[in-house]
């Protein structure tokens, strides 16, 4: 069951940080990214809904250590273009100025993206306890037939009449 729960919490942070990451457009096909990244988080969000509503326990939250993601997948992939078009592994690339600016800015991105998946998660857990609450409001509110079980006082189509429970029908006169 906790793999499940991990399935669920990974399916929603790793599509958000990516697109943390790829904010600087780089990909030729980011539209489509952005549509499968969307429907794997809506997926993820109504897993973790239902799950809520059936009372299963609560997934973990992803970490705040995530948040360095879309510096390291920027820092590596500065350093896999630096090898390509040079054709050597050059580690200096790592400590240029504008490569390290470029890591702290996804710093915050990856921030932003762990703290929207958390709020996200929080949020479909409450939306399924309060959806299940309701449920087992309406359940409980209704007359059931077992309240007229017992003694009666007076006839069984004026106890039920006068509980709802009656059927719809002309009155009874006999």
């Amino acid at each position: 069951m906790q793999s499940v729960r991990a399935r669920t919490v990974w399916t929603l942070t790793l599509p958000t940080l990516i697109l943390g990451e790829t904010v600087r457009d780089h990909l030729t096909y980011l539209h489509v990214a952005i549509a499968i990244c969307f429907a794997l988080a809506v997926a993820a969000l109504v897993r973790r809904a239902v799950a809520s509503f059936e009372g299963r326990p609560a997934g973990t939250l992803p970490s705040w250590h995530l948040a360095a993601v879309p510096s390291a997948a920027f820092l590596a992939q500065e350093q896999l273009e630096a090898c390509l078009h040079k054709g050597e592994l050059d580690w200096l690339v790592v400590g240029d100025p504008t490569v390290l600016l470029g890591a702290l800015m996804q710093l915050p991105c990856g921030l932003l993206a762990v703290w929207l998946v958390r709020a996200l998660l929080r949020a479909a857990d409450e939306l399924g306890h309060a959806l299940s609450r309701r449920g087992e409001r309406r359940v409980g509110q209704g007359p059931t037939l077992e309240i007229c079980h017992g003694r009666q006082d007076g006839p069984v189509r004026l106890l039920a009449l006068a509980r709802g429970l009656a059927e719809r029908a002309p009155p009874s006169f006999a």
